[in-house]
């Protein structure tokens, strides 16, 4: 991927989507998008249409060919390998092809040893492609449960081991929950999986929410603005939502980007908005640049820890919430400098936040809408900057869930 991974869950049979189709992909801001479902009998041609269309607009494709999934490769693996090359030989070989599914949510130890098994003969047939391979979110005693692991992390390492990952992609909507429970455990879940990057090395990926049902909330631009933003100031690499494509409707699915008729509904503009304003401001800084650390500011989700002046970071004296909301600060550096991304934690209301840097600062300067940075001295006229006797304080109003990324040199 040259550009920021954003895509989507598709889930429509191959034949419902034609080339003309993949523009809603682009109109949405999306950089690469999960295939529709191909089986016996569906039309490669189909499939490669879309895939022609894909490399027009610049997307990526996961290819979503049953004949990839992990089903039956541990008890025969030479007729699961037999059945992914004719998967690759079909698609793989295509310039807009990203990988093929391996699977989603894996629940048992059977489960877990064919995506093994699939992950590494996929990437034997097709070292050049990326398996992608989707984790349930993470709950309290899951190690038990599911994993069959002391820790979180040591389950990650095995699987990390035994599959050779290169991406640890997961799901998690409690977010899009009215109670504050769901809060903590979408952020408890970043920070686990983060730790578990850390941990082996490999690149982690979140799923957002982007249709309400159940008891998640239908997203306002807001939610999805904060979703987004605080995953990527998290450490995330790469987003997927679900999902686009509404169709059947089903239980209390409501209001996706595209409905049951086929159209763009409010949710689709919403979540084109947020995807392109995120690619156009920050570009590919988050997918180069190397996340050092996260921390929460005025209250803490999830087990993050707190941010402490002066401590977390000795060149940030301090970062104040005027209004007292809460914030998550990402700590990131790329070509040897150093970055803060601030965003508002509240879904709800709007407020400003400062950065409090030494008053020796050699420079302190925020991201603009087209990649250039400027001086918050000098360039401060819809924000706030003032200097006391041994501070400069800079800062942003900053809307639900919006982001600022500043660049400090000490």
């Amino acid at each position: 991927m040259k550009k920021f991974p954003i895509g989507f869950w598709n889930y429509t049979p191959t034949g419902e989507l034609r080339a003309k189709d993949v523009k809603d992909w682009a109109d949405l801001g999306m950089t690469m998008a999960n295939s529709p479902e191909f089986w016996d009998g569906c039309d490669k041609n189909v499939m490669l249409e879309l895939l022609d269309a894909c490399e027009e607009y610049g997307i990526k494709m996961i290819l979503c060919d049953r004949r990839a999934r992990w089903g039956g490769a541990t008890d025969d693996p030479e007729a699961y390998e037999k059945r992914f090359r004719e998967a690759y030989e079909d698609f793989g070989r295509h310039p807009a092809a990203l990988g093929f599914h391996v699977g989603d949510e894996p629940t048992t130890e059977k489960a877990f040893a064919d995506c093994c098994a699939a992950h590494r003969i996929q990437e034997k047939v097709a070292p050049e492609l990326i398996p992608h391979l989707n984790f349930l979110p993470y709950w309290e005693g899951q190690e038990q449960d599911i994993l069959k692991a002391p820790t979180f992390t040591e389950w990650a390492e095995r699987m990390v081991r035994d599959a050779d990952l290169k991406i640890l992609c997961y799901d998690c909507y409690a977010q899009m929950n009215p109670e504050e429970s769901g809060t903590h455990m979408y952020y408890q879940n970043l920070r686990k999986f983060m730790e578990a990057a850390d941990a082996t090395g490999i690149t982690p990926w979140t799923t957002l929410l982007s249709v309400g049902h159940f008891r998640y909330r239908c997203p306002s631009e807001d939610d999805l603005r904060w979703q987004l933003n605080t995953a990527v100031a998290s450490g995330m690499k790469g987003i997927l939502w679900f999902f686009i494509y509404g169709r059947t409707p089903k239980a209390n699915y409501r209001n996706p980007p595209i409905d049951e008729f086929g159209e763009r509904t409010e949710t689709f503009y919403w979540l084109s908005r947020v995807n392109r304003r995120f690619l156009h401001q920050f570009g590919d800084f988050f997918l180069y640049a190397e996340h050092k650390k996260t921390v929460h500011l005025e209250k803490s989700f999830g087990g993050y820890e707190m941010f402490q002046p002066g401590v977390t970071n000795p060149d940030i004296l301090d970062v104040t919430s005027v209004h007292g909301l809460p914030a998550v600060l990402g700590f990131f550096e790329k070509d040897g400098k150093k970055y803060l991304a601030v965003v508002n934690n509240s879904v709800k209301e709007s407020g400003q936040f400062r950065i409090h840097v030494p008053k020796n600062v050699k420079k302190f300067q925020r991201w603009n809408w087209n990649h250039d940075l400027s001086d918050m001295k000098t360039d401060s006229w819809d924000a706030f900057y003032t200097e006391t006797e041994d501070q400069c304080i800079g800062g942003d109003w900053l809307a639900p869930g919006q982001m600022k990324l500043y660049y400090y040199e000490v």
